[in-house]
């Protein structure tokens, strides 16, 4: 390894593998999947896709007027729940997107709680369990002040990137995206659906392509069962998706059954569509949070 690994600071690897600097809303036009490589064996090449990272979401979702609800995260004492390899994984994904959400919208109290458990989760899959001295000194002298603890949190996750790219463990790092980005999902649709407000709506119409990614990333381990299983769940989202109009320059509007949403291109995503969503995407979080 270049430097070791800190745990409080893992969830960062989501961001650095899979976002690549991408934004919180992407366009029709499909981006490069192939944004970071890693040999699992001398045979065979895993491709890391783009997928937006939950604080660059949240903070459209925080810009648009929506406010704090901490109803709408994973409850920071279930993580007893969590003990196969798949759901200690995917919970510090979803634990993560709680961090970033707790983050922005400056809660002390919550964001502490989600570090703690993102720290033992990360222990808990032996993603190297050591801490930096410095790092941990740091930590806790800042442990009052989010933007200090981000800061640091980033900075350490650098040294998580380099980890689990080096120690191979592919699976682990897709499943804590998959997590991530589901977290984020129920948390988005689920606010949308109650507001109904155009920039929320454009975040569930824009993630049309990063499922897209997504689930690209996900078929090159659908050899393990928690995997493919999840995978199942997820086409069936997609094949709501599919069935959303796009229509190119047409500027935002709206009536009682069709909403146009969208960045470069404006989609046409219906009440009953939307509905359906929300639907689908709360029972796969279900299923992972427990």
């Amino acid at each position: 390894m270049k430097r070791i690994v800190k745990n409080i600071a893992v969830f960062i690897t989501t961001v650095s593998l899979i976002s690549c600097g991408g934004s919180g809303k992407t366009t029709e036009t499909p981006v490069d999947s192939a944004v970071v490589k890693t040999n699992i064996d001398s045979s065979k090449s895993i491709v890391f896709c783009n997928i937006p990272s939950p604080l660059e979401t949240f903070t459209i979702l925080k810009m648009s007027g929506s406010s704090f609800d901490k109803s709408l995260l994973n409850p920071a004492n279930k993580i007893s729940k969590y003990v196969s390899t798949f759901s200690k994984a995917a919970n510090l994904g979803a634990y993560s997107t709680d961090l970033s959400f707790c983050f922005l919208y400056k809660q002390n109290q919550d964001f502490n709680n989600y570090l703690k458990n993102i720290n033992e989760l990360v222990t808990a899959l032996g993603i190297d369990g050591s801490y930096g001295t410095e790092v941990n000194k740091r930590l806790q002298a800042n442990n009052n002040n989010l933007d200090s603890l981000m800061a640091i949190v980033s900075e350490a996750g650098i040294n998580a990137d380099d980890y689990l790219k080096e120690n191979q463990r592919n699976v682990e790092t897709a499943t804590i995206a998959l997590g991530s980005w589901i977290e984020a999902m129920y948390i988005i649709t689920t606010i949308a659906d109650k507001s109904q407000k155009q920039e929320i709506l454009g975040l569930v119409a824009d993630q049309k392509i990063v499922l897209k990614n997504l689930t690209t990333m996900l078929e090159q381990f659908e050899s393990d069962t928690d995997i493919k299983t999840t995978l199942t769940d997820m086409k069936e989202i997609a094949a709501i998706y599919e069935s959303i109009r796009v229509k190119q320059n047409t500027p935002a509007a709206s009536d009682k059954d069709i909403i146009s949403v969208g960045n470069n291109s404006s989609y046409e995503l219906t009440k009953e569509q939307l509905k359906l969503i929300v639907e689908k995407v709360t029972a796969l979080r279900n299923k992972i949070i427990l």
